[in-house]
């Protein structure tokens, strides 16, 4: 190449580096780009999919409120034709407020505005004429109008939004108004959950444009109007659309930009005079933040990608002019190198010599005289004294090397001696000859052979063998021919110490070895070694040897195999006599089997979890009580959904675990009870610990469910009466105390019913104790039966006394279930001949309600009740008494 067109063909390389660099540069960025395109159009997709779940979510709730108001609207003429309808529809109210979370309270107002039932009692008599759901209901042109009002901030704190419907007479005419108070602090939890990342916001807003309900950003603040210019919730609503994907800013105060998805909750079918809007979003730079991340890198790799190009390719062009040099400086000495050929030859590590038999004269190259530093000249061209140089001990071997070959026996001479260098040293030589002419009779009449230097080769010998002898255990060469027949070629010098037999006894025949393998142990060798010949694999074994004198010894064998050209494999490899690690690993063993074994039967079920959770052991004790193996559940999380199938209380577990866990002193978990589901349903209550070591966690499960049950009985039978099955009286008392604090605090009345069979000593002494028990057991059933709400308690009183005790009940709602009892009790129609007051069983009922006031006592209400059951009794018997009315 000449220096003209190097520089051109240089430049090319460059023009096309820079076209694979900018190549690179367009690839990147237009993958850089699709990965733009896809992350924004994958967060539309999922910020629309958490709307529309939070819209669909919503529905359901709304529309359970409004099909609880149209059963009420249903049912009011005909509860306004009762003398107790107030009454059963406070009842009704109570019943729908409780059953559905979201409603705080739910309310029935007049024509006037007044509020004239409600769940909430307190809320009776309030004037809500101006209200707006009020006005908006009475304006309504029909009553299938769901009327949403917009949200307010509750006296007990939180938003409340009002949903109302209008309440017509039969004749169309304005009747009222019914509401629902939705506590909008019931969404917030449903709001979290659909949060996917720590930048999303969500929020609820009224068709005015207020915003009462926010979770996510900080900024996202609930009480604002979304109802601004540039606002996407004002975009969204002039659309008209039931969803949208906006980009703008829905925080007032902050101008970042965000990407939101928004949808109208207006189903058609509810009627809803104003909807509700939500919306899901994001900040748009967070969204693509990692994006930009990935753009750096991109640009930061693309520029050293083109820097090291740039690098590699001048490092090139430099080896490449520095390589062309040299190639011409080489023509160059061509011819020079050529006359430097015997030099060259001299140089090399054989030194030649060439011998004629007859006049007995050597002649030797340069480079021999050169090997041992000595001149031609320090010579005669005899043979003698080419002999003189050879070490003393090494001159009588060399004769009977010589002869055979000079005498036409041997094919070529060949032998290793010392000679000695100009500097006194002795030098090892592997000299070698083969005859180039013969005689007639066929012998060698002239020699050429050469000579090489073995010195450092020797040395590495005698270092070779240096650590032979010295490298603990066996290094040895074992060879198995084809007809079965097997030896060790070489074996190092410690195999008398491992095998109790010399080299040269197995260098004949290694079978004296296999007979001193123990028998079990010498079959299973043989057919690893026959697998390692067929397969040529490594061959790795344990065996027990005997020696003589010095008993059983382990001894472990590696060797790796090579096949001859005479089909035979011959082994390299060592044995190593490992008696002492495989008595301490035999005594390790026997003790973790003893280990195991104890832990196995230990009467604590127990398990080891790894550091993956992976539950690597069970005792019998576990599998017995709870049944689950490592096929079942495999790791703690598995465990957890079958143990404790509950997702409350599952997540309570959690939460009390981790708790305990942190808590631990020394890796120790104090103990909990925890109630745990077995696999086979039933269920135990079980004290669990824990203990901490190195990444593995041994869990104890201490069976307490019969002390438990136990317990509970004990428990239960305080707090039952034996005879009836129903509450006694000291559970009445305990409950009466607690029910007249929690009125108090809530302002709720509280009504007492004191029941007596009439006449059940005549009863008694008539038909016998055994009927008179049979009669009381009745009773008990017949009372409980009329229990409508599950805080309503009927309990023994004593004797044939009963007292029913209800939790917010006044005093007409006392009286319906009063009357209640009477008739169920008198619809047993239990024979009572001796009664004067009818033929069957009956009861009288005094009946009292009261307000209770904190730091007052129940003994008041209790004496009312009884004075009224006296009232009862002396006005004739079955029948009830209140004070102010007698009913039989």
């Amino acid at each position: 190449m000449s220096a003209t067109r190097e520089p051109e063909h240089e430049r090319h390389s460059w023009w096309l580096l820079a076209l694979v660099w900018l190549l690179l540069g367009v690839v990147l960025a237009a993958d850089v780009w699709q990965t733009h395109r896809d992350l924004h159009q994958r967060e539309r997709e999922r910020l629309s999919h958490q709307a529309s779940t939070l819209a669909d979510n919503l529905v359901p709730q709304l529309d359970a409120v409004n099909r609880a108001m149209q059963g009420l609207s249903a049912e009011l003429p005909r509860l306004r034709g009762e003398a107790d309808g107030l009454a059963q529809l406070t009842v009704r109210l109570k019943a729908y407020s409780d059953a559905m979370t979201a409603v705080r309270y739910m309310s029935l107002l007049d024509a006037r505005g007044t509020i004239i039932a409600s769940s909430e009692p307190s809320l009776v008599g309030l004037d809500s004429a101006s209200r707006s759901y009020f006005k908006a209901a009475e304006q309504a042109s029909s009553s299938d109008t769901l009327v949403v009002s917009p949200p307010f901030r509750g006296g007990l704190g939180g938003w409340v939004m009002v949903l109302a419907r209008k309440v017509v007479t039969r004749d169309g005419g304005f009747a009222g108004v019914l509401a629902a108070a939705i506590d909008a602090n019931n969404f917030r939890t449903l709001l979290q959950s659909l949060r996917y990342a720590p930048d999303v916001f969500i929020s609820v807003s009224h068709g005015d444009g207020l915003r009462f309900l926010a979770v996510g950003h900080p900024g996202a603040r609930e009480g604002v109007s979304l109802d601004y210019p540039g606002s996407p919730w004002l975009a969204h609503r002039r659309s008209g659309a039931s969803a949208s994907l906006l980009t703008g800013s829905m925080r007032p105060s902050d101008a970042s930009i965000q990407l939101v998805a928004l949808r109208t909750v207006q189903p058609a079918e509810l009627h809803m005079d104003q909807p509700l809007i939500v919306a899901v979003g994001r900040d748009v730079p967070a969204i693509f933040a990692m994006w930009r991340s990935h753009l750096w890198r991109a640009v930061l790799g693309w520029l050293l990608v083109g820097a090291a190009a740039a690098a590699a390719l001048t490092w090139q062009q430099r080896k490449s002019r520095q390589l062309q040099q040299r190639q011409e400086a080489l023509e160059t000495r061509e011819e020079e190198d050529k006359a430097r050929w015997d030099a060259v030859l001299s140089a090399t590590e054989l030194g030649l010599w060439d011998h004629d038999v007859a006049s007995g004269v050597t002649t030797h190259s340069p480079g021999w005289y050169a090997m041992l530093g000595h001149t031609q000249e320090s010579f005669t061209r005899t043979h003698r004294s080419w002999q003189e140089l050879v070490h003393p001990d090494d001159r009588q071997m060399l004769p009977e090397q010589w002869q055979p070959f000079v005498e036409g026996r041997a094919a070529q001479f060949e032998c290793v001696l010392r000679l000695c260098a100009a500097d006194g040293a002795w030098k090892w030589f592997l000299c070698r000859g083969r005859a180039i002419a013969h005689d007639a009779d066929g012998r060698p009449t002239r020699v050429l052979g050469t000579f090489l230097d073995m010195s450092e080769r020797h040395q590495q010998d005698e270092r070779l063998q240096h650590l032979t002898e010295n490298v603990p255990g066996l290094l040895y060469q074992y060879q198995l021919d084809p007809d079965g027949h097997s030896h060790f070629p070489y074996t190092s010098p410690r195999v008398t110490e491992v095998y109790g037999f010399s080299s040269e006894e197995l260098r004949r025949d290694a079978a004296p070895v296999f007979e001193r393998i123990r028998p079990s142990d010498r079959r299973r060798g043989m057919d690893d070694i026959r697998a390692s010949a067929r397969d040529l694999t490594e061959w790795t074994a344990e065996y027990r040897f005997e020696i003589p004198g010095r008993g059983q010894r382990w001894l472990s064998g590696h060797a790796r195999p090579q096949r001859l050209a005479s089909g035979a494999t011959l082994w390299y490899g060592y044995i190593n006599d490992i008696t002492e690690a495989k008595e301490q690993a035999l005594r390790l063993q026997a003790t973790e089997r003893m280990l195991k074994q104890l832990i196995g039967d230990m009467p604590v079920a127990l398990c080891l979890v790894d550091i993956h959770l992976r539950m690597y052991y069970r005792n019998h004790r576990f599998l017995e009580q709870l049944g689950y193996t490592e096929q079942e559940v495999p790791t703690l999380r598995e465990w957890a959904l079958r143990a404790y199938p509950d997702p409350g209380y599952r997540a309570e577990v959690a939460r009390r675990w981790r708790q305990a866990k942190a808590q631990a002193v020394d890796g120790r978990i104090a103990s909990s009870s925890y109630r745990i589901t077995s696999r086979d349903g039933s269920h135990h209550v079980m004290d669990v610990s824990g203990l901490l070591v190195r990444g593995t966690l041994l869990v104890t499960f201490e069976d307490h469910t019969e002390h438990q049950a136990q317990a509970e009985l004990l428990r239960k039978l305080a707090y039952v009466d034996g005879l009836t099955g129903i509450a006694n009286r000291r559970s009445f008392d305990e409950m009466l105390a607690n029910e007249w604090s929690r009125c108090a605090r809530s302002r709720s009345p509280l009504a007492l019913l004191m029941i007596d069979i009439d006449h059940f000593k005549a009863y008694n002494d008539l038909y016998g104790h055994q009927k008179g028990d049979a009669c009381l057991q009745s009773v008990a059933d017949a009372l409980s039966g009329c229990m409508a709400r599950p805080h309503d308690v009927v309990a023994r009183y004593g004797g044939e006394e009963f007292v029913c005790l209800l939790p917010e009940c006044d005093l007409a709602g006392a009286r319906v279930v009063a009357e209640r009892l009477c008739g169920a009790v008198y619809g047993q129609a239990i024979a009572h001949e001796s009664s004067p007051v009818a033929a069957v069983v009956t009861i009288s009922i005094g009946v009292a309600c009261g307000m209770p006031e904190i730091g007052t006592e129940p003994a008041v209400l209790v004496e009312q009740a009884d004075a009224r059951l006296y009232g009862a009794k002396k006005a004739g018997r079955n029948g009830i008494f209140d004070g102010t009315v007698q009913k039989t």
